[in-house]
């Protein structure tokens, strides 16, 4: 606990024939974070671009081929070492045009069968009202029109000089040449829409035939493209896959270097994965390769955090305010006891907390079924479990189960009915949380020897000793009504502000530091700090008297939940009575729980992070292949 993975920085060199397979293997292993290297006499691989661009060209064309095919592309385990990326480009293009070439014709027989069906209906509609097809356009003494009329409400003019059938909305006219223009004029008052041009000369018997012929092409089509699908489905599927994983390497070959035959990698590493790839190039390369590992811390380095399984799960709150530094100590484990315990001592109930507590284990069980126990999700249901056991054990502590107080007895006391002594416990929490804080920069400070901060800064040792002493004559004077001795006052106040005070003469002094550029600049700095130390030590304690008042406030409305049961039946025990005290402990549970929640996490970093967490470190990311490729 508390302490972070020694990453060291790693550089290693190998023969350029050997790139596929080596990436290829650190993608599947991921034991090396990658970083940029740099070099007078080397040059990046400018081919890197060409290749570049033609995965992606690969890649989209396999990709539109299997969108045609309605088909997905699954992952692929094979290895890198024997591609041959124009080879498969050629094949990639060659599988893509005969898709275009398919779609084409699918998109012609498909125009050319709404046509003719088209057709097709416009002649049945003509041989119901008893007129062939050809004969239309065959007439010479008459003229005829067809077409349609969506409106149904209206009828032919009796004596008109034409003649009109109807089927539906199909309408065909018939009149004399003179008498045609008054037919047109009739119709297209009524909503008419010639359809004339669409017919054609053939029968309905030749137009079923023609439409039986374009089924059959479009089935051999059909037929065919299923065929070809069957038979270049799965190279596809392994070419994307492991064009995939190549645009992948792509990137990462971005941060090597390259000369004519070598090549130069170089990173960040797990000292205790070393011999692992140690084994890893010596499997594939042989004795052909360099790898240095260095002996010395760098301050660079990215951060891995390292934690027992049931605190790994908190890391989620440090990440959430960022990646502890390399000079930093981990605070997951202090982060994990504290938000746990402010908690629980704010949502403080047995019952509720057991169900707070199933519910963090339902969650972590579905990431965890998913594979994706390291999730926000599972992370998140594992804290839950925890905050929630953390409430049962207040909750006995408090005597409340279920909201309900007179169920069982108070193992400590009932929040509503000692509300001084809830205050000033969880005061007293906050100021060893407070103090805790403070511990932990000058920890941090010593590692890094920045003795003259650990010991003289604002948030240093004298500070520690002036605020503790400060707490600890306070909860005396609470408990025994004594004031503090005089020396004591000079011992434990005075002489902590004076080495405050001088602290730009005892640092240059002691350590080396520089020296303060201006004597009355310093003087009103170190005025404004003192006063600013007071103020915000004073706030950052009394802003736990929250923890207490949350506690109140689920006191509280338990006491609501169970005045309204009351007022149901005040046996409390109808069907009415008992929904509300259930209804009421399920507004609880999801209400309390995140506002108790979100004050935990509140505290946590404005009052305890703050005093020492710098947050500049950088995540420890190793070069991973995706072993699935995403879908298309």
């Amino acid at each position: 606990m508390f302490v972070k993975s020694d990453i060291r920085r790693v550089s290693i060199a190998l023969e350029r024939v050997f790139f596929h397979e080596v990436f290829d293997a650190l993608g599947r292993e991921g034991i090396i974070h990658l970083f940029p290297a740099r070099g007078e006499n080397l040059i990046a691989n400018e081919g890197l671009k060409t290749e570049e661009d033609k995965t992606g060209e690969i890649l989209s064309g396999i990709q539109y081929v299997l969108d045609a095919m309605s088909s997905t592309a699954g992952h692929s385990d094979s290895s890198l070492h024997d591609i041959d990326i124009d080879r498969d480009r050629a094949y990639v293009e060659k599988i893509k045009g005969k898709v275009i070439r398919l779609q084409k014709l699918q998109v012609r027989l498909r125009d050319a069968l709404e046509d003719v069906e088209k057709r097709l209906s416009f002649s049945r509609v003509l041989q119901d009202m008893g007129i062939v097809a050809g004969a239309f356009h065959e007439a010479r003494m008459m003229k005829m029109i067809f077409g349609t009329v969506e409106r149904s409400d209206w009828e032919p003019p009796a004596g008109a000089p034409f003649e009109i059938i109807r089927s539906n909305c199909y309408v065909l006219g018939v009149a004399l040449p003179e008498d045609f223009p008054q037919l047109l004029q009739f119709l297209e008052d009524h909503g008419f829409s010639d359809l004339s041009k669409n017919l054609v000369d053939s029968s309905t018997g030749e137009l079923e035939h023609y439409r039986r012929s374009l089924i059959n092409r479009r089935d051999i089509l059909s037929n065919y493209f299923r065929r070809l699908q069957d038979s270049v489905s799965g190279g596809l599927h392994a070419c994307y896959g492991t064009y995939k994983k190549y645009k992948e390497v792509i990137q990462a070959l971005k941060m090597s270097l390259f000369s004519s035959r070598a090549m130069f990698i170089t990173g960040w590493i797990d000292i205790r994965e070393r011999e692992r790839l140690f084994t890893l190039l010596q499997r594939i390369c042989g004795d052909r390769f360099i790898a240095v590992v260095s002996e010395t811390h760098d301050p660079e380095a990215p951060v891995r955090l390292r934690n027992i399984r049931i605190l790994k799960p908190f890391e989620l709150i440090v990440k959430t305010m960022g990646m502890p530094g390399t000079e930093e100590i981990d605070p997951t484990p202090l982060a994990a006891l504290t938000f746990v315990f402010m908690f629980g001592l704010m949502f403080g109930d047995l019952g509720q907390g057991i169900v707070l507590a199933l519910l963090g284990l339902i969650m972590h069980r579905i990431a965890k079924k998913k594979g994706e126990e390291e999730s926000t999700l599972g992370q998140s249901g594992a804290i839950l479990v925890a905050c929630g056991l953390s409430a049962a054990i207040c909750g006995l502590l408090y005597g409340s189960v279920f909201s309900n107080e007179h169920l069982i007895p108070a193992i400590l006391f009932h929040p509503m009915v000692h509300i001084m002594p809830l205050f000033s416990m969880t005061i007293v929490m906050g100021a060893c949380i407070i103090a805790a804080g403070l511990c932990v920069n000058i920890i941090n400070c010593l590692i890094n020897a920045r003795y003259a901060e650990a010991l003289f800064e604002k948030r240093g040792l004298v500070i520690l000793v002036l605020y503790s002493a400060a707490v600890f004559f306070a909860v005396q004077y609470v408990a025994t009504g004594r004031g503090v001795p005089l020396w004591y006052g000079g011992l434990f106040f005075l002489l902590p502000l004076l080495l405050f005070s001088f602290r730009g003469v005892l640092g240059p002094i002691l350590f080396g530091e520089s020296k303060p550029h201006s004597t009355v600049e310093y003087i009103i700095e170190t005025s404004v700090e003192i006063l600013e130390i007071g103020l915000s030590m004073l706030a950052n304690t009394v802003s736990f008297i929250r923890v207490g008042a949350f506690a109140l406030s689920h006191a509280g409305l338990s006491i609501v939940i169970y005045t309204l049961a009351g007022i149901v039946d005040p046996a409390m025990r109808s069907f009415g009575a008992i929904i509300v005290i259930i209804a009421g402990n399920i507004f609880i549970i999801g209400f309390e729980a995140l506002i108790c929640g979100i004050q935990s996490m509140r505290l946590e970093y404005y009052e305890f992070f703050s005093k020492f967490f710098r947050g500049n470190g950088v995540v420890f990311s190793p070069f991973i292949l995706k072993e699935q490729a995403s879908e298309v």
